[in-house]
């Protein structure tokens, strides 16, 4: 996936890159809105025990049709509507499969989609231009649909089963609430300030760092249903942060190198990916902390820290922004990842300073 958005950007260049990125992160924002919260919710709960996917996809079904058609109507494209509406399909099976811990079909499901993503998007690029990534994108999400029956075959709708759980939805709702505005912001700001080229640039940067990012993520999936469960995999988080010191150190190195040579028309990207590649190490840490929280119905604590990272990024991107131009923008999202860090490290030790009088 991550060598098929390089190649995008080589392919379009620094403003069509920045015009795509503004549309997927409209897609993620009407995707979230209309979730509801639902995908953590699920994750933790079936690694319970408990289905709650039938009843959850009832209400999400709803809300994110309505979100799709408000998209399309706002912004009269009809790739960015459907995505949203297509990625709840797949954001909601996934967060159950994770959470019954089948980790095999997980990774096929997400080995097919990526397949997918990627054929689409390049033939109906090759076939009517930009439009066609941002659809190739929505449409591979719709084969997944037939997962669901199979669910609403063996289990039967009860809104009651969503009585005791409401709260913690909720949270979880405004949890993706704020990590959203929090992830998307960075890009919703730059578009009107600075242009798409730069946007593309800024982009470019951020893909790197998914992809810096990548065994920590993978890791976190795997870890959070662990948590839930009552069996934290201490020693493979503390190897996991070690890791991510690895991949900044030889991403400071290398990555000019890198981006010189393949996107010679992304000449801000070059500074840009360097200062991101720092936010590597707070970045995991967040990971590890989250699970754990996450894990034990804690997330008031993760609504708070990703607060803390809204804020954060929106005055950093507002001082270091107007000073330094893109690169504040980046250095201010690393700052705000480790502002995250450093107050979730704080509330674990109260945390388990709590536990251990209790105990």
């Amino acid at each position: 996936a991550a060598s098929f958005w390089f190649y995008i950007a080589s392919l379009i260049g620094d403003e069509a890159y920045g015009e795509l990125t503004y549309y997927l992160t409209i897609a993620g924002i009407g995707s979230t809105v209309t979730l509801l919260g639902t995908p953590t919710a699920l994750n933790v709960y079936a690694a319970k025990g408990e289905r709650i996917l039938p009843v959850i996809s009832m209400l999400t079904f709803t809300t994110s049709a309505i979100g799709a058609i408000t998209v399309y109507f706002m912004f009269y494209n009809a790739g960015t509507g459907i995505h949203v509406f297509t990625y709840t399909i797949f954001a909601l099976i996934t967060a159950e499969f994770l959470g019954r811990k089948l980790f095999k079909t997980y990774m096929k499901i997400m080995i097919i989609q990526k397949i997918l993503m990627v054929s689409l998007a390049i033939i109906l690029y090759h076939l009517i231009g930009n439009d066609g990534i941002i659809l190739g994108i929505a449409l591979a999400f719709i084969p997944f649909i037939i997962l669901y029956y199979k669910e609403f075959k063996n289990y039967k709708i009860n809104f009651s089963d969503l009585k005791s759980k409401k709260k913690f939805i909720l949270n979880n709702y405004l949890l993706d609430f704020s990590r959203m505005f929090s992830g998307s912001m960075d890009k919703i700001i730059i578009a009107p300030l600075f242009g798409f080229a730069i946007l593309g640039n800024y982009a470019l940067g951020m893909q790197f760092y998914m992809m810096f990012l990548l065994i920590p993520s993978i890791i976190f999936q795997y870890i959070v249903p662990q948590d839930a469960s009552g069996n934290p995999s201490i020693v493979l988080k503390k190897i996991t942060v070690l890791i991510s010191v690895v991949i900044a150190i030889l991403a400071l190195i290398f990555s000019p190198i890198i981006v010189e040579i393949i996107f010679p028309k992304f000449i801000e990207a070059v500074s840009i990916v360097q200062i991101i590649a720092l936010a590597v190490i707070p970045g995991t840490i967040n990971y590890m902390y989250i699970s754990k929280f996450l894990g034990n119905l804690k997330n008031k604590i993760i609504l708070v820290s990703s607060i803390i990272f809204l804020i954060s990024i929106i005055l950093g991107m507002a001082i270091l922004g107007q000073l330094y131009d893109v690169q504040g923008i980046a250095a201010a999202f690393v700052l705000a990842s480790v502002a995250e860090s450093i107050f979730l490290v704080i509330v674990n030790k109260f945390y388990n300073i709590k536990n251990e009088s209790m105990s």
